[in-house]
């Protein structure tokens, strides 16, 4: 395996410091409704998967943040290493970015749905619902912004 560059090590820890940033500071990034616009940077390992380990940092330590603590933190990032292992490195690789974009957001609905509607009694398909519309909005808009930065080379 490839050592990581000085570069690459100082990408990931901004990513994941932006992540944390980005959910920390918005009011909304917990609870029954959940529009986290750090959700924008979940795509980055579909278009490079050295930043895999970025987004996973950044999903762990938002989510020991977080009202729920440690029950959040393994949902999260329960959630998005199984994505990961599927969608970054596993069978789900080669699959175009549409498809990742949407599986991931069905995969963050359902389980984070699951979370929510146990610990907060919330109907599970109102929480569903509202997870996959939210995760796959800012999905697609972290790829409008980021893919078109990959094709240039500064990701």
């Amino acid at each position: 395996m490839k050592k990581p560059n000085t570069r690459t090590i100082c990408q990931v820890g901004v990513i994941a410091a932006l992540y944390v940033a980005l959910t920390t500071l918005n009011p909304v990034s917990w609870g029954t409704v959940q529009f986290r616009v750090a959700t924008m940077v979940c795509v980055l390992p579909f278009l490079d998967k050295k930043y895999s380990p970025a987004v996973l940092l950044g999903v762990s330590l938002a989510n020991a943040f977080s009202p729920l603590g440690v029950i959040d933190v393994a949902f999260g990032l329960g959630t998005h290493a199984a994505a990961h292992g599927l969608l970054v490195f596993g069978p789900g690789k080669r699959l175009p970015i549409f498809a990742k974009i949407v599986t991931l957001s069905l995969m963050v609905a359902l389980s984070i749905g699951a979370e929510l509607t146990m610990v907060y009694h919330i109907p599970y398909v109102m929480n569903v619902a509202s997870l996959f519309l939210s995760t796959f909005v800012l999905l697609m808009a972290g790829n409008v912004i980021f893919a078109p930065m990959k094709r240039r080379g500064i990701l």
